[in-house]
């Protein structure tokens, strides 16, 4: 499951815009057929940047939480990259947009947990 961190958007975005943002980066992502991703599987995440100087400026997206598969080759991952930086460019044609996708190997440490076991907590 890609999880896409967009940091130093410009500031006072609305729910509206930060929705068609959502919306456009799902679309690309799910877009890349290569990735077998669907649109339940993909999380947008807008963190709120601490420091407002020069927001807006330079946008960064980091996709993390990409499972390593043999189709997800090092063009796909490029692909990916440039396809979401340009949708959000589209968006906010004055800033640079920068992406940076990193592949996850989830024997590395991961967990999932949907609907916790009913016993989880209790003694």
């Amino acid at each position: 499951m890609p999880v896409v961190k967009v940091w130093c958007l410009p500031p006072n975005q609305t729910e509206e815009n930060l929705k068609k943002l959502y919306e456009e980066i799902v679309r690309t992502v799910i877009g890349i057929k290569k990735l077998g991703i669907n649109k339940k599987s993909v999380t947008c995440l807008f963190p709120p940047d601490q420091m407002q100087y020069g927001l807006g400026d330079e946008i960064i997206i980091e996709i993390d939480g990409l499972f390593e598969k043999p189709e997800r080759t090092n063009s796909v991952r490029q692909q990916l990259a440039q396809q979401v930086a340009l949708c959000v460019k589209k968006l906010y044609k004055k800033a640079k947009v920068e992406c940076f996708v990193r592949t996850f190997d989830p024997a590395q440490g991961f967990c999932s947990i949907e609907n916790p076991p009913a016993r989880l907590g209790r003694r």
